[in-house]
């Protein structure tokens, strides 16, 4: 039987993901193989974990109103 992970350690797999991409980003432009237009356009916006946070606040939201929903 499978587990599935707290949304805590989903959230901060989210994060790392995000810093990586960015740092990855910021990396590339320090050595001239982009410009910061393309770093601008490929990298997350300093909100993105705001943004996850509330759509998956939202998503719990909405699953435990399906849930007790089903229930009645």
């Amino acid at each position: 039987m499978k587990k599935n992970p707290p949304i805590r350690f989903v959230k901060s797999q989210i994060l790392n993901g995000i810093v990586n991409h960015n740092v990855d980003l910021i990396e590339l432009e320090k050595a001239g193989k982009i410009n910061q237009s393309e770093f601008l356009a490929q990298s997350f916006p300093a909100n993105a974990m705001q943004t996850i946070d509330s759509a998956i606040a939202n998503a719990i939201d909405l699953f435990n109103t399906e849930e007790l929903a089903n229930e009645n």
